[in-house]
């Protein structure tokens, strides 16, 4: 396994692995250990309620990724390895999953143990403008990823997106996620129910014009900075597929969205947590990816932030549990599905982003028109 990001001529001594942090929902469990001067590993390992195999892509795929991590434009994708048993069957955590060394999984290796999820809210100066540096670095990468065209003829789904769409129509039936659905839609009425179901069915059709490559996921949980300074990491394999650019880049501004809301509104950790600049984060992430000059997102970037802030409601519900909290964030997605999701593009600061066609050589189309995969 190749090491995260050594220095040129010089090969980290790894040295036996040390369990530093582990966490999880009853989707999945991450590990994290440590391997002395070769950095750290994290291993996502499914949990009882992962209902469908984890995957990487095919090689084809795989090459592109490795062409835009050569590219080093900011942020390194860290491409993940099928996991070794390492251990016997049988040690467990309380909720039934099996404990590290013996269960299957995806590893990564990557240059830190805390993710942006944790170091942005956590009040730590370093820790912030780790993070902001991460996510400039992530807008860079996500924008050279978006010219590499989807050359397959099939793709595979986009999880996210297929996870909400089966929680709309009901076929979700776990108790979080059903108590959810009938408050969802009371809160939202009919006309924004319908709103969400049409941009969720729209967000994973093909597109005529072609698909470009996408990590699928993109999220401060999977975004791991360098405690050293260099490079930050993206976790990336599991979740990537072709599509519209507007999807990558609205998961995650969907994210941080909803974690300013939440700070504004006392909801969940980011409401209870010391005082974050998002305003500043998003604009780091979204000036890394139009460059200094324009200010155009992709269009479809709003409504894409607006479902990715429906997905995680239903993926805590079904995941983690009831929380009254979910109320208010029904409450949060109406907002935005009321404006269209424009609420997700208001920062407030200098640069105003508006969706519109990216500036630049046109994208390169595949030939292959895409299928709706499975």
């Amino acid at each position: 396994m190749a090491e995260p990001f050594p220095s040129a001529g010089v090969r980290p001594r790894e040295t036996a692995p040390v369990t530093v942090r582990e966490y999880g929902t009853r989707y999945l469990r991450i590990t994290v250990r440590h391997h002395g001067e070769a950095g750290f590993s994290w291993l996502r390992s499914p949990g009882p309620a992962h209902t469908r195999a984890q995957r990487l892509p095919p090689a084809t795929v795989a090459a592109a990724l490795r062409r835009v991590d050569t590219a080093a434009v900011g942020t390194r994708l860290a491409l993940g390895e099928r996991a070794a048993h390492a251990g016997p069957e049988g040690a467990k955590h309380p909720d039934g999953t099996a404990r590290a060394g013996s269960r299957p999984g995806v590893v990564y290796r990557v240059p830190g143990a805390f993710s942006v999820a944790r170091l942005l809210p956590c009040g730590d100066e370093t820790a912030y403008r780790l993070s902001v540096g991460a996510l400039s670095g992530l807008g860079r990468t996500l924008r050279r990823l978006h010219q590499e065209p989807w050359d397959l003829p099939e793709r595979p789904p986009h999880f996210g997106v297929r996870r909400l769409s089966a929680w709309l129509c009901g076929e979700e039936d776990a108790d979080g996620a059903s108590r959810l659905r009938t408050l969802a839609r009371a809160r939202l009425g009919p006309s924004l129910w319908t709103r969400l179901t049409d941009w969720s069915e729209a967000a994973d059709a093909p597109l005529a014009g072609g698909a470009v490559l996408l990590h699928g996921a993109p999220s401060t949980g999977w975004l791991v900075p360098s405690p050293a300074g260099g490079p930050a990491a993206l976790l990336t394999g599991e979740e990537v597929t072709g599509g519209d650019p507007a999807l990558d880049l609205g998961w995650i501004l969907g994210e941080l969205h909803e974690l300013r809301a939440a700070a504004a509104h006392g909801l969940g950790s980011a409401g209870q947590g010391p005082p974050v600049d998002y305003p500043a984060a998003a604009n780091a992430l979204l000036t890394g990816y139009t460059g200094d000059g324009a200010a155009t997102v992709p269009r479809g970037t709003a409504r894409a932030a607006t479902l990715r802030l429906a997905v995680h409601m239903r993926d805590f519900a079904s995941f983690v549990g009831w929380h009254e909290d979910l109320r208010r964030y029904c409450d949060l997605l109406a907002e935005a599905l009321d404006e269209e999701g424009t609420p997700c593009l208001r920062w407030g600061t200098p640069k105003e982003f508006v969706e519109g066609e990216l500036p630049g050589p046109p994208r390169q189309h595949p030939t292959h028109r895409n299928g709706p995969g499975a």
